[in-house]
């Protein structure tokens, strides 16, 4: 027999105050949950989620600053906003998309709806394929509410007031605890099933909008290089380490899933390198980063017949020795014979002064 089912005449009346005082708060907190669960996140609202992207947007621009390139800006919010527009629940009415300035290989995004990619992202892909998966990845990460609902299981009940945190600057000090540990989930993703979640779901959003999906397989695979080179580390593989195997693998077999669903899918490779010609490569990761970098910035070869990277190398940078870096930075293999009028992206030294002027031609085949 549970103290449930003992009859209130066993009880003093101290004893019932108690008992009732204690299922009280029980039942406020399953009625709670009941009414929230029309919401995709318990305790939290939309309007709630929305005031915290609001906020840590400010953050994340004076932390990063904005990278100023009005086209390229504008290109990103572009094919965020087609990716958007392809979702059957968006979750929340409008979308942010800004282009940052760090050279760290990373996208991210905040809850309510802002999502962010650094011109160092830019220069690591290698079609405009690749970009509208990276953003759909971020897209999902909004739309399954990855952000919160993290930072209700490390931070617990504390999150109920975060609300009122964001609303009085009084809480300022409330609200610096729960945007560290925001940033602190950014940066370290959100786990290995939330980011295979997102890839899935970042893939198919693109494959709606047109894209070929095989963009994200190339891209995880490429990042990898890339990584060994820059030692730049893109955040969610922090989260799926050591399964980036797995991961891979996992959006192989999802991209020739979708590839035999849609037709006429496009990567708008040579359109999304040129777009890069003059973009400011490496330097400083974030605006109180304060160490001296040497400029570089990259540029755009059109392939030549005959062409080989040794000889691009040599023609473009005075040294053959500089081949494997255009192959990695390229996502291609060392060997590989070249098409003429491929556009392949190069690192130079200082920084560009000329206008972007190269023509494009059809999209060799790949």
């Amino acid at each position: 027999m549970t103290w449930l089912s003992l009859p209130l005449t066993m009880f003093s009346e101290r004893k019932i105050i108690r008992v009732a005082l204690f299922i009280l708060p029980v039942t406020l907190l399953l009625l709670v949950v009941s009414v929230s669960s029309v919401y995709s996140v318990p305790f939290i609202s939309k309007e709630t989620e929305l005031n915290m992207g609001r906020s840590a947007d400010n953050e994340v621009v004076q932390k990063y600053g904005i990278y100023q390139d009005k086209a390229l800006q504008l290109y990103v919010n572009e094919i965020g906003q087609t990716l958007v527009s392809k979702l059957v629940n968006k979750e929340f009415p409008k979308f942010f998309f800004k282009l940052v300035d760090s050279s760290e290989i990373n996208a991210f995004a905040l809850p309510g709806g802002y999502v962010y990619v650094t011109r160092g992202l830019l220069a690591a892909l290698n079609s405009e394929a690749e970009l509208a998966s990276v953003i759909g990845h971020e897209i999902g990460h909004v739309t399954l509410h990855h952000g919160v609902k993290m930072m209700i299981r490390s931070i617990g009940s504390q999150i109920l007031s975060i609300g009122g945190a964001i609303a009085s600057p009084k809480n300022a000090g409330q609200w610096l605890m729960m945007s560290s540990a925001m940033f602190q989930q950014i940066n370290m993703g959100y786990g290995r099933e939330a980011e295979l979640e997102s890839d899935a779901l970042g893939m198919m959003n693109a494959s709606d909008a047109g894209y070929q999906p095989v963009g994200m397989v190339k891209f995880l695979k490429n990042l990898r290089k890339q990584e060994i080179m820059s030692g730049h580390a893109y955040h969610s593989f922090q989260a799926s380490h050591p399964e980036t195997k797995e991961r891979i693998v996992k959006a192989g077999q999802m991209a020739s899933s979708l590839s035999r669903k849609y037709s006429d899918l496009r990567k708008n490779q040579n359109s999304y390198l040129t777009r890069l010609q003059g973009l400011v490569y490496g330097g400083k990761k974030h605006s109180r980063d304060t160490r001296r970098y040497k400029p570089k910035h990259l540029d755009i070869y059109r392939v030549q017949a005959g062409d080989t990277l040794e000889s691009i190398a040599i023609k473009e940078l005075g040294d053959k020795r500089h081949a494997l870096e255009i192959a990695v930075i390229n996502g291609r293999k060392e060997n590989t014979p070249f098409k003429p009028n491929l556009i392949l992206k190069i690192i130079k030294d200082g920084v560009y002064h000329q206008e972007k002027s190269l023509q494009l031609s059809p999209e060799p085949a790949s």
